[in-house]
């Protein structure tokens, strides 16, 4: 039986786009749309039930945030994905919506309805089939785990402008020998999540303490334009400062910095020996950018003698092949979120598969594991 799915959103033109997608699945079906907040709640008053809600931020009457209240306030528990656009207001009451418990968001695609929505239709499906917690969404991956790591074997050697090309793990030992000299004391924190990733970062950036010795960069999956945003809101929650990352600027201690969506966040050491950002526009890997892969690669050319990773909640497996590619020549150690409290189990899963992880916590055990690991 398909999983049913309820649309609100005001433009008549994106509840028939995205209702067509929907429905050309095998697994989806729209039994309702909605123009507002107010009548989708006339639904539900009604007795209807839905497998998961597709909604709107920006709508006359109630927006999508004031609906996402209002199901709080009735203690309504429908998994839901927000449909939002790039503007500034949207990404700021995106950031909110998933505050307020939304599962996952989907960028709308700009210009006409007739381009743009390949990838939209392949975002929206993917976070649908995870919400609905179907096995397989159209695309045949899996919800959650699209490959698994073996232990043994190193991530494929990666070339900026090829592809991956596989290699004897003698060459890769050699090859991810540090250039430089380690110091002591250079240490490094890096936290990788996707869905349910901003929410649970909250319970994570405020608890650290202000004299949190380490820089931390943090890789959430978010499209261009969003990352911002959450920048800000974890400033308002923490006692570290947090911003979003910038190209070329030097890292410090007790800084906390977002990876940019929609660009590759990497490390390097300029002739100083100083440690600088680097956020460009470089290809996506297994669909995303930023990806925890990358920036975990680029450490392998840098002093850092130590370095704490943490994993969080999100789909695929992020992560895990940076951290094994790592740890060939960092001591490294790994926190990862266990599955009870976690949105979707996907990351830490394959990080636990992948014998990478040194201790499996719940959320709220995190930042706390996080001090006890650096002795602060």
């Amino acid at each position: 039986m398909e999983k049913k799915v309820l649309v609100i959103d005001d433009s008549a033109l994106m509840r028939r786009a995205v209702s067509d997608i929907i429905n050309t699945d095998k697994k989806l079906e729209v039994s309702d749309t909605a123009n507002d907040g107010l009548s989708a709640i006339d639904l539900l008053d009604q007795g209807k039930q839905y497998d998961v809600i597709l909604l709107d931020i920006h709508m006359p009457k109630m927006d999508g945030v004031q609906f996402l209240k209002e199901l709080n306030k009735r203690k309504i528990k429908v998994p839901t994905v927000v449909m939002s656009s790039i503007a500034s207001r949207s990404t700021n009451e995106t950031i909110e919506a998933l505050e307020l418990g939304a599962f996952d968001f989907v960028k709308k695609p700009t210009g006409p309805v007739k381009y743009g929505f390949t990838s939209f239709r392949s975002d929206l499906l993917v976070r649908l089939y995870c919400a609905c917690d179907l096995e397989e969404h159209s695309g045949g991956m899996k919800k959650d785990a699209p490959e698994t790591i073996e232990p043994q074997r190193l991530a494929p050697k990666v070339h900026p402008t090829g592809p991956a090309e596989s290699v004897a793990p003698e060459a890769t030992m050699q090859s991810v020998r540090p250039k430089r000299p380690v110091h002591i004391g250079e240490k490094l924190a890096v936290i990788a999540s996707s869905t349910g990733g901003p929410k649970a970062l909250q319970s994570v950036i405020p608890m650290l303490p202000g004299n949190f010795p380490y820089p931390v960069i943090v890789v959430q999956h978010m499209p261009e334009g969003f990352t911002g945003s959450l920048a800000s809101r974890l400033n308002e929650m923490s006692k570290l400062p947090v911003k979003e990352a910038e190209d070329g600027e030097i890292l410090k201690k007790g800084v906390v910095y977002i990876a940019q969506g929609g660009r590759q966040c990497e490390l390097f050491q300029d002739k100083n020996g100083r440690y600088q950002i680097s956020e460009k526009d470089k290809p996506a890997r297994g669909g995303l950018k930023p990806c925890a892969d990358i920036l975990l690669e680029s450490l392998v050319d840098t002093s850092f003698d130590e370095i704490v990773c943490v994993v969080l909640t999100g789909m695929g497996g992020d992560g895990s092949k940076g951290i094994l590619r790592a740890k060939t020549c960092k001591k490294i150690k790994v926190v990862a979120q266990d599955e009870a409290t976690c949105v979707v189990y996907g990351m830490p899963r394959v990080a636990k598969a992948a014998g990478v992880v040194d201790e499996m916590v719940p959320l709220k055990d995190v930042a706390g594991t996080m001090i006890k690991t650096i002795g602060v």
